[in-house]
């Protein structure tokens, strides 16, 4: 299979995985968590599942793997320090804040534009990529759709601030792993996770309470589901599908979250789309095709199997 659409197929299950964040973190704050406790506790609960699964796997060969083309091991902890400061903390602590100011379906609406707005603009300043008129059109395009499907009614200025704020670091994220050529990978996941769990632990201690909420089981059991779906699962997809393809490509493709969210309600709770969501759905997926053209790959991939059989 080629690079690209590999990347692809790690980006789109990177979106289906996010898209239970919205719904388990509202539920979480009607169970009485504040969004600083979310945040701690699904990235420890994160941090500890992926380091007994690594348990047996050497230190030292964990870091080659994440930093393959460097040897200065303070060099590489500063870079995935500055990593996590974006795409942990930033994403995750805004993120759980907005959710609390207005519906989760405005929240991905805002967090994924500005997240892709931000990695087209830093790829271009950070690693000279170049701006295409397709990948414009389609951020555009895709931007467009997702409004279709997910905007309901006005958000307030909170909502704004703090769903841009997580996106604009979700976005930079995306593009200084590329810079400082990171690879992708339950490896750096672990990484991420450790810097990210002493970032999120300042908030947290600043405002923890001594009795915070009854630890029922369907609290313990929606942190465990954040840790492990979006958090590891969707993490790892995403730095993996870095390595294939640019962070504006990879941040356009997750645009797809709302389509997957709203399956997921059709398929599990037989919420039945309406008209807005098949329009809206049509215009994702051609953003995502015009800017990774995926046309023009699937041709020259099946133009070369076709070659190779005629051999």
């Amino acid at each position: 299979m080629p690079k690209a659409l590999a990347g692809i197929l790690f980006a789109l299950s990177a979106a289906a995985l996010n898209g239970s964040i919205g719904i388990i973190s509202k539920l979480l704050m009607a169970s009485g968590l504040n969004p600083y406790e979310i945040a701690f506790y699904k990235t420890f609960l994160a941090f500890v599942f992926v380091s007994l699964l690594l348990i047996r796997t050497p230190f030292a060969r964990q870091i080659q793997i994440v930093a393959p083309v460097s040897d200065n091991n303070i060099k590489i902890w500063m870079h995935i320090g500055l990593c996590a400061l974006f795409g942990i903390f930033t994403l995750f602590f805004f993120e759980t804040i907005a959710y609390g100011h207005g519906s989760a379906a405005n929240v991905v609406v805002i967090l994924m534009a500005s997240a892709t707005i931000a990695a087209l603009v830093s790829g271009c300043l950070l690693l000279n990529e170049k701006i295409k008129i397709s990948a414009v059109s389609g951020v555009a395009v895709a931007i467009a759709g997702i409004s279709v499907i997910s905007w309901s009614g006005q958000a307030s200025l909170l909502l704004l601030i703090f769903a841009s704020a997580a996106g604009a670091g979700y976005g930079l994220f995306s593009v200084l792993v590329k810079k400082f050529s990171l690879h992708g990978g339950i490896y750096l996941t672990r990484f991420l996770l450790l810097f990210g769990l002493i970032y999120l632990a300042i908030p947290y201690l600043a405002t923890f309470r001594q009795n915070p909420f009854d630890f029922h089981w369907q609290t313990v059991a929606g942190l465990i589901a954040l840790a492990i779906l979006p958090t590891i699962l969707g993490f790892y997809c995403t730095t993996k599908a870095l390595g294939y393809l640019s962070a504006a490509q990879v941040q356009v493709t997750e645009l797809a979250e709302p389509i997957f969210a709203m399956l997921m309600g059709w398929l599990i709770l037989s919420e039945l789309p309406d008209y807005a969501f098949f329009l809206g759905a049509l215009l994702i997926i051609t953003g995502i095709m015009l800017i990774n053209n995926v046309l023009g790959l699937l041709e020259t991939y099946f133009f070369k199997r076709t070659k190779i059989s005629k051999r």
